[in-house]
Formats: C-alpha cells, structure tokens, sequence
C-alpha cells in the first residue's frame, strides 16, 4: 500500500512540471496578445511579421534564461529582454512597450533585491513615459498611465511565476542534498560502529582460537572449554553485526567492563579494573564503553604489554576514563598505513559530540594512557579536539 510519503514522491516531479509549463503558457499569452494588438504594428503584414519574430525571440530568452527553475545565461536573457522590449516599439508603437515587463521581471530575479525592485520601478516607469509620447503631439499621459500599468502587471505576473518554478526546483535540490548528507552520514555510523563494535570481539576470537589451536593436543580438556568460550563470543559478535546494522546498538560500560578484563587475560596482560561507583547518563556511559572497546582492542591487538589499568572516576563534574598500558614500544607503529588512526579518530568524533576531551600520548615513565573526560551535564558547545 503506497504511503503518504511514496504518493508526495509520486507528485512532486508533476507539480513541477505544472508550474513550469503554467510559467511558460502565460509568457506564451503575453506575448502573442500583444502581438496580435490592433495597435501593434498599424495592422501592415510586415510589422505584423516582425511583430511575431520579436515576440518569439523575447519568449525564447526568457525561457532560456529564467523558465526552468534556474537562472541560466542571464546576462545574455537581460539584455535580449531589454532591447526587445523597447526597440520594437519605435517601429512597432507604444503598446509594445507592455513588454518591458519581461526586462522587469528578469531584474527581479536575477539581481539583487534592492536593486532589483529600483530598477524594476524604473522600467515600468520608462515604459510610461514611452507609451506617453511628450515629445510627441499625439502621445497621451492616458496612454503612459496605461502603458506603466500594464508592464508592472506583467512583471509581477512573471516574477511570481519564475519564483514558483525555481522554489519548486530547488525544494527538489535541497531534499537531494538532504537525502544525500543522511546517507553518508548512516555510513559513517555503520562504519564508525563495525569499527568500534566488533574490533574487540573479532580481537578475543582470534586469541581464543589461537589457545585452542596451542593447547588442542596435549589438553584436550581445556581446548574444548575454550573453544566453547569461542563460540560464545562469536554469537556475542554475529549479534553485534545485527545491531549494528539495525542501529539500535547500545553499549553498557559494565558489560564492556567485563568483557575487557576477559579479553586482557585471554592475551595474557594483568587487567586491573578500577571503577568507582558512579551513575551515568546513557549517552556518557555509552561513549565511555566504546573508548573503553578500542583502548583495550589496541593494547590486544598493538603493544607488547603485561599489565592494562583501566580506571573510571569522577572529576569536577566530569567522567574520566583512562586506559594505561606499559606495551608502548610497539603500540605506536603497529597500525597499517591505511588504517592509522581510524579507531581514535571515531572516539574523537564520539567524544567531542558530547562536549568532552580525548587525548593519547605516553608518559614520562614509558607507559601509553588514553584519556577520555566527558562532562556529566551537558555542555554549552563542542570543544577544540586534542590531538595528544
């Protein structure tokens, strides 16, 4: 069953298509009624002629330039309006001169407002005082009066017109663009979230089915026990997958917690967990596990440690996470070049998001720390990021 959105989708190109063609009919009106005027031409087969031939080129600049939603190659469709709109009527009379409406309305939308509405005022006007003739005895200010009025009809006609068919196109520019930004943007979540996801989970499965791989022949026993815990944490990842993928995954900092000090041990580095106990808002919470995931991921995966201290505190009203490890010899230049930095480079994002800090560097005393400091309450705006 079509949804109110797939029915919108369905009409919008038919609505724009109305519009323009609505534009392009009343363009097409005006020019063939004062065309065909009695006072156009003084009824003589060549002026009707040339009549007809200025008309036609006077709809064609306009179209071009300003029919189909954009202006394109306005400079050319100004001064084409602009002399079709006036030279004809030193041949053609004054009524031609209702015309100039064209030039108007091509001011109004190709040039800026305050510009566009004087010099608009100015073309109505002159085509006034050209259909009123005062150098001329048989000019009328009836005439010009007449003659103003009609090309400001025209003009405004136009203009809301050539407004209406560019609104309509560019409502269709800016849903694209929207469409477009939101697309990219799930990408970089889902990329963000495999990455930070599952990099500790695929970690743990390799050292696991490295265990049973060492212990497989001379321990039986334990290769079994641990190639059940493989399994486990498989499905834990295939989960993760699926989450991830239906992006309504959730991280928990105690599960992470736990799942870290496992994964440490299994690669054979000293966890020493400190947390303090502390409530933390959800988004907080969330982002600290996945700092957690990706700090403990790279000492797995990096360094040559032997013990990993992971600490949570509170501080000034802020939560503060630290990973500190004392394989840094190693760490710094174990990543592939085209992988270099893509781990902190989304903590960064996910932690600046939240109006927090994350730094990583090594101590004096040769150990590589990973802070990561989020305010509790929210904060007024987003951070400058530290490199570290």
């Amino acid at each position: 069953m079509a949804t109110e959105r797939d029915i919108e989708d369905r009409l919008r190109p038919a609505f724009r298509r109305f519009v323009s063609g609505a534009h392009a009919a009343a363009a097409a009106g005006i020019v063939v009624l004062v065309a065909l005027s009695p006072a156009v031409g003084n009824g003589t087969w060549p002026a009707r002629l040339t009549a007809f031939a200025c008309a036609a080129a006077l709809f064609t600049a306009h179209l071009r330039g300003f029919g189909f939603g954009r202006a394109r190659g306005r400079r050319f469709a100004l001064v084409a309006q602009a002399g079709l709109g006036f030279l004809p009527a030193l041949v053609l009379g004054p009524s031609w001169t209702v015309l100039s409406g064209f030039f108007a309305a091509g001011l109004l939308a190709a040039v800026r407002p305050v510009r566009a509405v004087s010099g608009a005022v100015l073309v109505c006007l002159a085509a006034g005082v050209l259909a009123a003739r005062p150098w001329d005895a048989t000019g009328s200010v009836r005439a010009g009066l007449v003659a103003a009025l009609a090309a400001t009809v025209v003009t405004l006609a136009l203009h809301g017109l050539t407004t209406s068919a560019r609104l309509a196109t560019e409502g269709d520019v800016d849903r694209f663009e929207i469409e477009r930004r939101v697309v990219a943007e799930e990408r970089r979540r889902f990329s963000r979230d495999m990455h930070d996801v599952l990099g500790l989970s695929l970690s743990a499965i390799t050292l696991k089915g490295e265990v049973v791989g060492k212990h497989f022949a001379d321990r039986p026993e334990q290769a079994m026990a641990e190639l059940a815990d493989l399994l486990v944490m498989s499905r834990k990842a295939l989960a993760d997958v699926r989450a991830v993928a239906a992006g309504y995954r959730e991280m928990s900092l105690p599960d992470e917690c736990g799942a870290a000090a496992g994964v440490l041990r299994a690669a054979g580095i000293e966890p020493l967990m400190e947390q303090s106990a502390v409530e933390l808002p959800s988004d907080v919470g969330a982002a600290l596990a996945t700092v957690l995931r990706e700090g403990v991921t790279n000492v797995v995966r990096h360094s040559k440690a032997s013990w990993c201290r992971c600490s949570l505190r509170t501080v000034g009203g802020a939560a503060v996470l630290q990973v500190v490890n004392d394989g840094v010899t190693a760490f710094a230049f174990a990543e592939p070049a085209g992988e270099r930095g893509v781990g902190l480079r989304n903590l960064h994002y996910r932690v600046d998001a939240l109006g927090g800090k994350l730094t990583a560097c090594v101590q004096p005393d040769g150990t590589h720390r990973l802070t990561a400091r989020i305010p509790l309450a929210p904060a007024p705006q987003r951070r400058e990021e530290c490199a570290g």
